[in-house]
């Protein structure tokens, strides 16, 4: 059986703004680019220059069609009424689907029209699932039951052109990018034997350089937003320094404007002798905080996998992590993984008065998170397309 030289393939992502999801779709381009036809749509503006910057990737567009796919009017960022954007961008893929040989969704699924390749990032596709599982899901006035959002929902489904549809589709090829996930996967929606491909970060590759770490210093990175549960670092970090640790605290991620973000700045400003504000990291500026401080901290028990914690520990943090969502994974040490906030405040204590294990506990988080790199995503994401194909794949030559 003989078959065309590259299949072609379009790449969807909703939004691409800075997290786990925009990685999985960088480095899915740059896996697939030489042995496809590649076509990647999202809403936002692409800066291919400053995405491949931050993902570690090289993304060619000489080798990648750019399709911009429409956006409802007024909306600017990947936050601002995003079940509607989403919609709307499901709707418009909802019409290629038939020109590919395959579709594949970078972050949580889409309905093509067509079987397709669906990796999922989180829960927030499903309004049962985010409400059941996100512990503040009920606490943002937005998001919280109502009329309003009701129909809120309602006029997303109708932008979207699915009502009351389910929103995995039969003969979907579902990727799970955790253990965690695949077990939310089974039990909301009767889908077993999942392949799992874990998130890629490029971060993972990098030595670390033997330079003097900060022995108090903790650092959070990533979205500043509720169900990170921000405040819940603040609050075990309360805790530590009330036992006579004087930790420290750096905050890194963007800050906006809204009610969370207000908040998490308000809490930081009544203990500015000790937490830092310091903004989204570039990958440059991200290695040199990761180099000289001793700790990562993590706190969003929805968390579905996690790339931070997997590039602190790659870089010698030690992170601590709570003991729901996927994010215990990625560590694997009963000692860093936390069930509550009194659990995490006397496992960090714990820590902090016994440093001389740092050195083992640093290799052993080093070695486990090697599985979580590009090579190895690569590696997966090509199988699982071959499968899906019924093909194998190759460079054109």
């Amino acid at each position: 059986m003989s078959f065309p030289a590259q299949p072609q393939i379009l790449v969807a992502h909703p939004w691409m703004g800075r997290g786990g999801s925009e990685a999985t779709a960088m480095w899915s381009l740059h896996a697939l680019q030489d042995i496809a036809k590649i076509t990647f749509t999202t809403a936002s503006p692409v800066d291919w220059d400053s995405l491949n910057k931050v993902y570690g990737t090289r993304v060619s567009p000489s080798r990648i069609e750019f399709l911009q796919a429409p956006r409802i009017p007024g909306v600017e960022s990947g936050t601002k009424l995003a079940f509607w954007q989403r919609a709307w961008f499901e709707r418009f893929c909802s019409n290629l689907g038939g020109n590919y040989d395959a579709c594949i969704s970078a972050y949580n699924p889409i309905r093509f029209s067509r079987p397709a390749i669906q990796l999922i990032g989180d829960f927030s596709f499903s309004e049962e699932c985010r409400l059941d599982l996100y512990p503040n899901a009920s606490t943002q006035a937005h998001h919280r039951p109502s009329l309003l959002r009701k129909l809120y929902l309602t006029v997303g489904e109708q932008l979207a052109g699915r009502e009351n549809a389910a929103p995995i589709g039969d003969g979907d090829c579902v990727v799970a990018n955790s253990r965690w996930t695949a077990g939310v996967l089974e039990k909301r929606f009767q889908l077993r034997d999942l392949p799992i491909l874990y998130p890629p970060s490029a971060a993972l590759l990098h030595d670390d350089a033997a330079r003097p770490r900060d022995p108090l210093a903790f650092i959070c990175m990533g979205r500043i937003m509720p169900e990170k549960e921000v405040e819940t670092i603040i609050t075990i970090l309360d805790q530590v320094r009330a036992a006579g640790f004087p930790v420290t605290l750096d905050l890194a991620g963007d800050l906006g404007s809204d009610s969370y973000s207000v908040l998490i700045r308000d809490l930081a400003d009544k203990r500015r002798d000790w937490i830092r504000l310091i903004g989204f990291l570039d990958p440059k500026k991200k290695t040199e905080y990761f180099a000289t401080r001793t700790y990562g901290i993590h706190a969003c028990r929805v968390e579905a996998f996690g790339i931070a914690v997997a590039e602190m520990a790659a870089s010698g943090l030690i992170p601590f992590v709570s003991s729901q969502g996927g994010v215990s994974e990625i560590t694997g040490q009963n000692e860093l993984i936390y069930r509550d906030i009194d659990d995490a405040a006397a496992k960090i204590c714990a820590q902090l008065a016994n440093p001389g294990g740092q050195a083992d506990l640093r290799a052993a988080l080093q070695e486990r998170v090697t599985r979580f790199g590009p090579d190895r995503f690569t590696a997966n994401l090509l199988g699982i397309v071959q499968n899906f194909l019924g093909r194998p794949l190759a460079a054109a030559v």
